[in-house]
């Protein structure tokens, strides 16, 4: 800050111009002299009025020197400069620590003002809402996300606090959930979430109780129908009806069993029970159980390369390798083909199913994996299934860092293709 000494300079100039009055009044022109002095006072601060001028349009220079107070102004102007960089630099710093939290969070966050114009947001809203910088700056935020309810929204949060579903003006398979808070004055912070994973998830809670439900009832219907029945004429026992009562009731204890294992699957840990699986013999069982249930019906063979162990856990292993087999069998009409694999190539070990059956529309294999999906109307009733074994399969090859590749056509057949990654073989 400048050193309030004005009144020391204000002594040296009446000083001065009380000397150029003496000195002509001496020599006898007692006016030019204290006028030439006086001008060449205003000439000096003219002068570094303009060196202060110049400096002030460039201040990254060093500033000028002078002598009185003009070094004076010159020195406290260049301390409060260099406190006016201070001070930027820590409000900067500052900035950018709130930038870089925001910036790191996963929900997309605008600040919108009074007007619901855009005055800032973060980089999830710009990878989630397609947002450009600058160029979306300054625009209203309701010409971005279109959607009438959300400009109704919008107007009430002044009232109410509640949030909105609205679909991602960017991909229309997302959902987001926004909310609004009050942020600064007239400045609002509308915060944009992803929701679509909890939707799913909520979805599949409700097909799996929904089908669990249905497909318990049918088994159940046809039980309590026949047990009337022989309650009513108990001298007269009916195998057919023992007999369907036994597949009905053989149908339950599979379906249990499957949500069974696939809740330990879900539960347990990846690694408990890791060791060396002989996929050799493994599947040399396999084989053998999958001859049993086929019968000769179709023309099921298996390419097996020998010494080609895996680190895994044998019963999972065998839980989803059985499971893709046997819905070969099942989905395959009689005389067709079903080729077992298990190879090494440059993509991983591959176990793969490759049969000659119905085949799986296009639009249905991404959501085969999900538990009780249907392919067709009633599928896996007719076949047996239970509507949990590609389910089973996927969270198996999942706890060993594998994945599901499946190819169809429809009424040619499917190639189920389990990858496992290479640092998974085990020494033969």
């Amino acid at each position: 800050m400048i050193t309030p000494n004005w009144t020391h300079h204000a002594m040296r100039l009446s000083a001065g111009t009380l000397f150029a009055v003496l000195l002509g009044w001496w020599v006898g022109k007692p006016v030019l002299l204290p006028a030439i002095f006086l001008l060449a006072y205003l000439a000096w601060q003219f002068y570094n009025s303009i060196r202060l001028y110049r400096w002030l349009q460039s201040p990254d220079t060093a500033p000028p020197e002078s002598m009185g107070m003009w070094s004076e102004i010159f020195d406290g102007i260049a301390a409060l400069q260099k406190q006016n960089i201070k001070r930027n630099l820590q409000y900067q710093s500052v900035i950018d620590d709130f930038e870089g939290m925001a910036d790191a969070f996963p929900d997309a966050t605008l600040v919108i003002d009074s007007h619901d114009t855009i005055r800032w947001f973060n980089d999830s809203a710009v990878q989630l809402l397609g947002l450009k910088v600058p160029a979306d700056q300054g625009q209203a935020v309701t010409n971005l996300l279109r959607e009438p309810a959300f400009a109704e929204w919008l107007a009430l949060q002044g009232r109410i606090h509640t949030k909105l579903e609205v679909p991602c003006p960017a991909d229309d398979n997302i959902t987001l959930q926004i909310s609004a808070v009050r942020f600064r004055k007239n400045q609002r912070l509308l915060i944009l979430r992803d929701i679509t994973d909890v939707q799913n998830l909520e979805r599949m809670r409700r097909d799996l109780v929904a089908n669990v439900s249905h497909e318990l009832r049918t088994p159940l219907t046809v039980l309590l129908g026949y047990l009337e029945m022989l309650k009513a004429q108990p001298d007269k026992p009916d195998p057919k009806a023992i007999k369907r009562m036994l597949k009905q009731a053989r149908q339950m204890h599979a379906l249990l069993e499957d949500l069974l294992e696939l809740s330990r699957l879900q539960e347990s840990d990846s690694r408990d029970g890791t060791g060396e699986v002989d996929v050799y013999m493994l599947l040399a069982q396999l084989e053998e159980q999958a001859n049993d249930i086929d019968q000769g019906t179709h023309d099921l063979r298996f390419d097996i390369q020998t010494g080609l162990n895996l680190r895994g856990v044998k019963a999972d292993l065998s839980s989803a390798f059985q499971n893709l087999i046997t819905n070969a069998i099942r989905y395959t009409p009689a005389q067709g083909s079903i080729r077992v694999g298990w190879q090494e190539s440059n993509a991983g070990l591959i176990f793969s199913v490759k049969d000659s059956g119905v085949g799986i529309p296009h639009r249905d294999i991404p959501r085969i994996t999900e538990r009780f999906y249907r392919v067709g109307s009633d599928r896996n009733r007719r076949t047996g299934g239970t509507g949990l074994g590609l389910a089973i399969v996927k969270h198996v090859l999942h706890s060993h860092d594998a994945k599901l590749e499946i190819s169809s056509v429809l009424g040619e057949g499917s190639e189920f293709r389990c990858i496992f990654p290479l640092e998974r073989r085990a020494n033969a």
